[in-house]
């Protein structure tokens, strides 16, 4: 007799329970999957079914970009990522420079800073709760363990620190397009040589000397590609000379000083950010920890690297020869326009509106060469060649020298062009608690607005009588003689569609 089928119900079922992976394994079983190993054998050895492994590879960006970022824990298994993204990028990043300055970090200062953060990302919903900071330190693997007493009494070298464990973390964080470092620099911009002795040293002296100071503010990425407008700060914010004018090719910005303040560097910020914005780019901008350059709230696509205050300015891109070669080229220029005067026996005029256009030309030539080498000198890698352009500055030196010297114009005794170029460099460029500003100021009045004016300003660089704006049609004519001319050269297809926007430009305008 056979026996009756036993009752399925009362058969165990035995689940076999789902491997997880950690993200350091799910790395392995990329690597060997691209190495050409068998997916069955690499299935078998980590004991996972092979539809687990077709769903690591199609997860394999996810994967390697939080492994290579060391944006979680390489022991973690899930990539459940927070909502608060950018304030735990933040918050991180701080945690990481302190662990490589030995400074003790301890739950308390973790939640202070992360209310702190999210105060200046805009997150005025956020509390750092008990339950939050216990999942942020599960994410990350975070433990607090206490610091031994020779370890944090080991003396630090701020720059071996900065080199070693706090750059490296944004240069794998960004591309080098996205890394841009930014510096003010001092500029008398009506300063020749044949009067530089009378200040040079001084830091800022009264009269005429302090009323032809202007502020710059240099910035430029660190694959040379891109130069951001510069930034000018000058004393008066309606120049004479700025008469009729709707658009420059910088940034322009007033006040009495002429220096960066916290005010001006917020809105520098905020433009750069709308234009990175536009271009849907996520960039970061070293700057230096100066009171004129506070924490920006709410910027969309700038993070801001403070460089740390005891950091050495040989680590600051812009100061290893960008500023230099800007200032020689403008310099270079103001001299040929000197020259030419002297030649045609006219009396000098340069305003601050010549100023703005000879450096927006200037820093246009300023070569992607020399800025990748000032950010290798400055302690950033580059994959690109080392570039040198001192050879032809020194020439072009040369060649202004004799020109100088045929005009019947000498250059004082033992000042070169470069240290003519670098006279202004000490100049106080933004707010100091220390300062004061009593000697700069004497003589001079103020203006409805606050800032700095003075008939003797607007008149030093500016015609006597003021010349008539060109209409359309003067407009057209000059710009018929511009292509004539052009086009008597050799002129790429660049140049030709330039010509051609610009007449666009001219005939979309209203007639006046």
């Amino acid at each position: 007799m056979a026996e009756a089928p036993a009752d399925a119900s009362t058969v165990p079922v035995i689940t076999k329970k789902k491997k997880s992976l950690s993200i350091e394994e799910k790395v392995d079983i990329i690597n060997a999957v691209e190495s050409g190993k068998k997916k069955a054998e690499i299935a078998a050895e980590y004991g996972i079914k092979k539809n687990s492994l077709s769903s690591i590879m199609k997860n394999k960006d996810k994967v390697l970009e939080a492994f290579e970022s060391l944006r979680f824990d390489p022991k973690r298994k899930r990539l459940r990522t927070a909502f608060y993204t950018d304030l735990e990028e933040a918050l991180m990043r701080w945690y990481r420079i302190a662990q490589c300055l030995n400074v003790p970090v301890n739950g308390p200062m973790l939640r202070l800073k992360a209310n702190d953060f999210a105060q200046k990302l805009g997150h005025n919903d956020f509390k750092c709760s008990n339950g939050w900071l216990d999942r942020f330190k599960s994410r990350y693997g975070l433990v607090f363990r206490a610091q031994p007493v020779e370890a944090t009494a080991t003396p630090v070298d701020p720059s071996t620190v900065w080199c070693q464990n706090v750059l490296p973390y944004y240069l794998n964080d960004y591309h080098p397009e996205n890394i841009f470092n930014i510096r003010e620099t001092g500029l008398f911009y009506r300063m020749l040589p044949t009067n530089t002795f009378a200040f040079k040293g001084e830091t800022c002296s009264v009269g005429k000397l302090c009323k032809d100071r202007i502020t710059l503010g240099v910035g430029a990425n660190m694959d040379g590609s891109e130069k951001l407008p510069l930034l000018i700060i000058g004393k008066n914010r309606n120049p004479h000379c700025f008469k009729s004018i709707k658009s420059l090719p910088v940034y322009y910005e007033a006040n009495r000083k002429a220096w960066m303040t916290s005010e001006v560097f917020e809105q520098w910020m905020r433009k750069l950010d709308e234009k990175f914005q536009a271009q849907q780019r996520k960039v970061v901008i070293f700057v230096d920890s100066f009171p004129a350059h506070p924490e920006v709230k709410n910027l969309k696509s700038i993070e801001l690297a403070f460089f740390p205050s005891c950091l050495s300015s040989r680590f600051i891109a812009m100061k290893q020869g960008v500023i230099k070669s800007l200032k020689i080229k403008y310099r270079h220029c103001l001299i040929k326009k000197f020259l030419s005067s002297v030649e045609d026996s006219k009396e000098f005029m340069f305003s601050l509106l010549d100023a703005v256009d000879t450096l927006h030309l200037c820093w246009r030539t300023v070569t992607p060469e020399t800025i990748i080498k000032s950010y290798e000198e400055a302690g950033f890698k580059s994959h690109k060649g080392e570039g040198d352009t001192s050879s032809a500055e020194t020439d072009s030196t040369i060649d202004l020298l004799a020109h100088a010297l045929a005009a019947g114009v000498e250059f004082p005794e033992g000042l070169s062009v470069e240290d003519y170029a670098a006279l202004d460099d000490d100049l106080e460029t933004c707010e100091a608690a220390s300062s004061d500003d009593s000697v700069c100021i004497k003589q001079s009045k103020s203006d409805e607005t606050g800032f700095y004016t003075s008939d003797e300003e607007d008149d030093s660089g500016c015609p006597e009588t003021e010349l008539p704006l060109p209409s359309k049609n003067e407009a057209l004519t000059a710009l018929d003689t511009l292509k004539k001319f052009l086009r008597s050269q050799d002129m790429n297809d660049m140049l030709h569609n330039s010509l051609a926007d610009l007449e666009n430009f001219i005939n979309s305008l209203s007639s006046k």
